[in-house]
């Protein structure tokens, strides 16, 4: 088990790459004679709610049921074909890629085109790691209270 401290920066440190690229490729844009307005520039107060909505994007993603399964998966495996990925997941394969896009797109995944390969990023295993944490916390709390309670009642 990690410290949560370091899920947490793994995380950040995730998103901040994200933040990079978003905001990388926006100044290319705006570099752009046709664009005007500049999507790239931060207003005061802006770098607060971007990174709120990049968390909870992370977190709607990553905690998809199928998504989460992906993950899992592609932790444990490391990297792997995209047709091997959608197969263990049971999705099609255009469905899967779809989905791998979605973690792609925050940070939880990287894809090669070549050999189609799929891995799971450090944030990935960070948030498996975390999730996992919790749910076994949950687990401990739920067979000491409830075990007790219900094993109590039927004495």
């Amino acid at each position: 088990m990690t410290d949560r401290g370091d899920l947490r920066t793994e995380l950040a440190e995730a998103l901040w790459q994200r933040v990079r690229s978003i905001a990388l490729a926006a100044q290319r844009l705006d570099r752009l004679p046709e664009n005007e307005g500049g999507s790239a520039h931060l207003e005061e107060g802006d770098a607060a709610k971007l990174a709120v909505e990049l968390v909870l994007r992370l977190l709607r993603v990553g905690s998809d049921p199928v998504n989460f399964k992906l993950l899992f998966h592609l932790v444990q495996q490391g990297s792997v074909g995209m047709k091997e990925l959608a197969r263990g997941v049971d999705l099609p394969a255009l469905a899967a890629s779809e989905r791998v896009a979605d973690l792609v797109q925050v940070g939880l995944a990287a894809r090669s085109l070549v050999g189609d390969q799929v891995q799971a990023t450090e944030a990935a295993r960070a948030f498996v790691e975390l999730v996992g944490d919790i749910a076994q916390a949950l687990e401990a709390r739920v067979v000491e209270e409830w075990g007790r309670t219900t094993w109590e009642g039927r004495r």
